[in-house]
Order: structure tokens, then C-alpha cells, then sequence
């Protein structure tokens, strides 16, 4: 018997050591990696945002949030005699809501009202003093955005049929993190949209071999602790910059039955199509994605202007509560007048200049 129990208490050591192995290095890890991880997680990439000087202010308006900051924002009529929805655009980090104008000015002519706004530390808002935005989209952008939903329902001229939702990179991450939750949320359309979790863990497995030397380490560690490090990392930044980032894939997961339309560059260097991929993945039917070859981020507009047109005016005739209004030609007119804005909102003269632009983005 005691020879039959140390024979156990062997067995049970053995198998435990990979697990002790497995703990001691994530301690290891946490301490040794995470701040490095975190530091670049903080880092601002070089971005040149869409800005361009409107050519109609529509009926500027401001409103709160409820922790209290009043923001700036637009509303424009539709160009027809009656209405068919509501659409919000939400700009990219960066940018402004001027910006809405190349994306879905022109579904003023199938009968939308647009309302876009300022995030907060952009544009006319004003700033929070202790927090700095980042490019991932955190509780305060959530905040923003329920603050105009949340407007916009106490118009006399509220629609009861509710909104859809338009938003560029970091706005489309903040629009699918709404979307989930607000029940009067009739649609989901997204450029360039990421998850802060996915996109941290992509970036870890790619910069890994960089700062662990051993290849046979890099060999066998298994992914989930890539995820892991990364989430103890987005804690302590969250720590760091007093704010919170929401999981965007959760949202995506409980986003149906509202419909999405995902538009993606191929090109896009800044968030590869393995993070949109899986992102997409994570959404249940009805869901729609665009994979538009060549272009970088956000730059699938530039790239196929007449294709996103028609492309946004598909979706919102199938998936708008009111039918929207014949008149295609005159959305596609409307589109055309911003398809010769570059990146930085100067009209240039050729789609060729467009292209040279934006390849220049380290994006």
C-alpha cells in the first residue's frame, strides 16, 4: 500500500509540473511583458483622419451626456418631401462630424434624416480633462453616442421607428457596442471597425518573436496566452487612463437580430483581415461583409465610391423599418460631389492623387 501511494503522489507531481510550469511563467510574464505590452497598447499610430470644411451646417444642436459634458453636434434633413429613418454617424478617432458627408450624405436623397456629432476631446465638444481618448473605443464614446441616441429620442421630430447606426474604426466599435444594446437600434453599418481584445492579441502574436528570443517558447505557447497577457495589460491601462474598453466581440455576439453590414479593406495594415475575420465570426445572421481588394483603412470609399454607394443603399432597403424612397440617381449624384476629397478633406483632382494619398498611410 505505501509503495501503491507513493507511486500515486509521484504520478499526481509529474502531472501537475506543466501546470506549475504554465503558472510560474505567466507570473513571469505578467512582470516581465505586460508593461511592454501596455506601453505600446497606449501608443497613438500615425493617422491622418478624414477633415473636410462642410458645405452645409445643417441645424447645429448640443446635448448631454450623463456624466454631464454637453456636446456638439448636427442634424440634416432629408431632401424629400417625407421621411424614411434616422441614421447617426459616428466619425473615426480623430476626425470630426463633418466627415459624415463622403459617407452618407447621399442617403439624405432616399429619404434619411443624419444626425452626427462630436465625440468628446473632438471637434467643437469640449474636452474631459482627465481622460485622453486613444484610438479604441471605450465607455466614454459608448457614453457619447447613448447621449445622442438619447437626444435624438426627445425631438418632437424623434422617429419611433429608431436608428441605424454608421461608424468609421473607432466609431464603428463604438457603434456595434451601442447597437447591441439599445433596443430601438434598427441596423448596424461599420468601415474599418475592431475589437480592442482581438486586435491587442493579433499584435502580441505578430511582436512576440521581438521580445522572446526562444523559438521553441514561441513555438508551444499555446494562444490563449497572448489573450491572457493582453487582457492583464488592457486592465492596468485602463488603470492608467481612467476609462474602461468594452468588448467589442460581446457585443458583436448579441448584436443580432440587428442586421450588420461590415466594410473592410484588404490592404488594411492597421487591422488585418484575420481581425475582421474573427470579429465578423463572432456575429450571428443577418450579417453582411464587404472586403473591398486594395484598399487600406478606411480608404474603401476612396477606392470604390459608386460600389459603397451602392453598397449603403442596398442595405438600408432591405433592413430599413420604411421602405426608402426611389431616387438612386440622385444619391449617386450626391455621392459624387465628395468622392474627390482626400483623407484631409482638400478636393483634388483626380482619383489617381486619391490613390497616392493614401498610400502613404502607414495604416
Amino acid at each position: 500500500m505505501v509503495g501503491a501511494a507513493s507511486l500515486l503522489y509521484f504520478l499526481a507531481v509529474v502531472a501537475l509540473l506543466p501546470v506549475v510550469g504554465l503558472v510560474g511563467f505567466l507570473i513571469f510574464a505578467v512582470f516581465r511583458y505586460c508593461p511592454v505590452i501596455s506601453r505600446i497598447f497606449l501608443e497613438r499610430p500615425v493617422l491622418l483622419p478624414l477633415r473636410l470644411i462642410p458645405e452645409e451646417l445643417g441645424e447645429s444642436v448640443s446635448f448631454p451626456t450623463e456624466d454631464g459634458l454637453m456636446l456638439s453636434g448636427s442634424y440634416f434633413k432629408a431632401r424629400t418631401p417625407s421621411r424614411t429613418g434616422v441614421l447617426v454617424y459616428c466619425h473615426e478617432f480623430l476626425s470630426d462630424r463633418w466627415s459624415f458627408a463622403p459617407y452618407i450624405d447621399g442617403l439624405r436623397d432616399k429619404g434619411f434624416d443624419v444626425f452626427s456629432f462630436d465625440f468628446r476631446n473632438h471637434g467643437e465638444s469640449p474636452a474631459e480633462t482627465s481622460y485622453e481618448p486613444i484610438q479604441y473605443a471605450t465607455d466614454r464614446e459608448v457614453g457619447d453616442l447613448r447621449g445622442a441616441l438619447a437626444y435624438l429620442r426627445s425631438r418632437p421630430d424623434h422617429d419611433p421607428a429608431g436608428f441605424g447606426l454608421f461608424g468609421v474604426s473607432r466609431g464603428g466599435g463604438t457603434a456595434l457596442l451601442v447597437g447591441s444594446v439599445e433596443a430601438d437600434v434598427w441596423g448596424v453599418v461599420t468601415d474599418g471597425a475592431f475589437p480592442t481584445r482581438g486586435t491587442m492579441t493579433a499584435y502580441i502574436d505578430r511582436w512576440a518573436e521581438i521580445y522572446v528570443r526562444n523559438a521553441l517558447l514561441l513555438a508551444i505557447l499555446p494562444r490563449f496566452v497572448y489573450s491572457f497577457l493582453g487582457d492583464v495589460a488592457r486592465r492596468q491601462s485602463q488603470r492608467q487612463l481612467n476609462c474602461v474598453f468594452p468588448s467589442v466581440e460581446r457585443a458583436v455576439a448579441r448584436l443580432a437580430p440587428r442586421p450588420w453590414l461590415q466594410i473592410h479593406g484588404e490592404r488594411d495594415a492597421y487591422i488585418g483581415t484575420d481581425i475582421a475575420q474573427a470579429l465578423f465570426a463572432c456575429a450571428r445572421e443577418p450579417k453582411e461583409q464587404w472586403l473591398v481588394a486594395d484598399a487600406k483603412h478606411n480608404r474603401c470609399r476612396e477606392l470604390e465610391p459608386e460600389a459603397y454607394a451602392r453598397k449603403l443603399a442596398a442595405f438600408v432597403d432591405r433592413y430599413a423599418p420604411r421602405r426608402p424612397l426611389a431616387g438612386l440617381p440622385s444619391f449617386q449624384a450626391s455621392e459624387a460631389r465628395y468622392s474627390d476629397y482626400n483623407v484631409t478633406g482638400v478636393r483634388v483632382p483626380s482619383a489617381e492623387l486619391i490613390t497616392n494619398v493614401a498610400s502613404t498611410m502607414t495604416r
